[in-house]
């Protein structure tokens, strides 16, 4: 998952939250047997830090105030060592804080260090206000523990944003690459073609007062390399938007599931030519756009089969039936089909339900796609 700044943005809320474990620091300032004075400089210490912690998450880490970051840590470093200093051992330690800012805040050459060397200091003030060894090596490991994980969370996340920037720079090299190709493709279609056309409309100029016949000829050449030019083209870009029968199966799928109905697909065919599997593709989309639009079905069926020479697809589902009128896609669908000699049946089933049916002659409709009109 990347990280979106809707994330981001979670993310930092989610950090300021653990401002809400500063209840149990004020709530013991406020309620045990704590003298006026440290009542208030207490309470003072737990208000700066915990601006310091708020201003750090919103604004130092990746934001517009991040060369602060070291004075942050220091900063929150040092009113944790007054504060702990400053209470008795049985109200803990808050140093965890300054751990995870020095391991959120620097790479993790200056960040590991920085982790060691506040993890020595959590464990020698824990030594200056009365704790044993053990207890200070204990508070030690832990704080270690916490700061190795703050270095941790900090290289997973700039991993991540590495590994999203480059999917949209490979993703920016596919879309160039293509675009590319597809302009020396047409390149290679036309430029020839259209350099013939040019030289021989010149000569067909010069010649067309004094030699008619010749210029004549000239122009049906001039012709002829026209329409070649055009089927190239038609079918170069033709190859561009042709839809895959194994994609639009997905994708049905896909969007079927989202709409909360039951599909089921049943495929018994062979390898099909690509100008018929185009056409099943096309049909494919749009039954099951036409379900989803419609016929308010729970289930829908889509059956491909190839048999005696002919291809077939039906979209069939359990909806309102009815006749369904014939838009802008279905007349397209008609078209493409048509073309191939094929033929289209879209009615609605005897009980409920209605079923789009396509089918193709193989043979036929491989021929037709050598015969691109001009």
């Amino acid at each position: 998952m990347s990280l979106t700044p809707r994330w981001i943005k979670l993310g930092r809320l989610f950090m300021v939250a653990w401002l809400v474990f500063f209840i149990y620091p004020v709530t013991a300032l406020l309620t045990e047997r704590f003298d006026r004075d440290a009542q208030v400089i207490g309470l003072a210490l737990l208000f700066a830090l915990a601006v310091i912690w708020g201003w750090f998450w919103l604004r130092v880490v990746a934001g517009p105030d991040q060369r602060f970051a070291l004075p942050a840590v220091v900063a929150a470093s040092a009113l944790l060592v007054v504060f702990t200093l400053r209470t008795p051992p049985q109200y803990g330690s808050l140093f965890l804080y300054a751990l995870i800012m020095a391991g959120a805040a620097c790479n993790w050459r200056i960040g590991l260090p920085a982790v060691l060397l506040l993890s020595v200091l959590s464990g020698a003030v824990e030594l200056a206000r009365g704790e044993s060894v053990t207890n200070a090596t204990g508070q030690f490991l832990n704080e270690l523990l916490v700061g190795l994980t703050a270095v941790a969370g900090q290289l997973l996340i700039r991993a991540n944003r590495q590994l999203s920037q480059a999917r949209e720079q490979i993703a920016r090299l596919a879309v160039g690459e293509e675009r590319l190709r597809f302009a020396r493709d047409l390149h290679d279609l036309l430029g020839h073609s259209l350099s013939v056309i040019a030289l021989k409309s010149e000569l067909a100029g010069r010649l067309i007062k004094t030699t008619p016949g010749l210029a004549a000829h000239e122009v049906e050449d001039i012709e002829k390399v026209a329409r070649d030019a055009l089927r190239d083209v038609r079918e170069a870009v033709a190859g561009y938007r042709q839809p895959t029968l194994a994609a639009e199966l997905a994708g049905a799928h896909e969007a079927l599931a989202a709409a909360g109905i039951e599909d089921h697909i049943d495929q018994d065919h062979a390898p099909l030519p690509s100008v018929v599997e185009s056409v099943l593709a096309w049909t494919v989309r749009e039954g099951v756009t036409n379900v989803m639009r419609h016929s308010q079905a729970k289930r829908c069926a889509i059956r491909i089969a190839n048999r005696d020479g002919r291809a077939t697809v039906e979209v069939v589902d359990d909806g309102r039936g009815g006749t369904l009128e014939a838009g802008t896609g279905l007349r397209g669908l008609r078209e493409r089909v048509l073309e191939r000699g094929g033929t289209l049946t879209a009615e609605p089933l005897p009980h409920e339900g209605f079923r789009l049916r396509v089918t193709l002659p193989l043979a036929q409709a491989s021929a037709s796609a050598d015969r691109v009109p001009a």
